[in-house]
């Protein structure tokens, strides 16, 4: 019988949970230092984000897997060859008099 354990599970949400202990870190510096609760809610969201952000960059390039640069299709750039097709091309027959 085969069992599935959690810990055969990855788990790819580290870096949200590291943004989230950042958020609560901030918020108590914040309420510590005497910041308005609008100081202490942005200070928190802040904190998530960039925490959040840097781990995953972190986590991503220790499991080698960093997203690179999006390789795009070569483009067409003349507006005859839109389709693709040659016989969408306008003909070029006879005489242009």
């Amino acid at each position: 019988m085969r069992g599935y354990s959690l810990f055969v599970v990855r788990f790819r949400g580290l870096h949200i949970v590291a943004g989230i202990v950042a958020m609560g870190v901030a918020a108590v510096l914040g309420s510590i230092m005497g910041l308005n609760n609008t100081a202490v809610f942005t200070s928190s969201c802040a904190a998530y984000v960039a925490v959040s952000m840097w781990a995953e960059s972190r986590l991503s390039r220790r499991r080698g897997t960093a997203p690179g640069p999006i390789q795009m299709p070569p483009q067409m750039t003349d507006p005859m060859t839109l389709d693709g097709t040659p016989d969408q091309a306008p003909r070029r027959e006879g005489n242009a008099a």
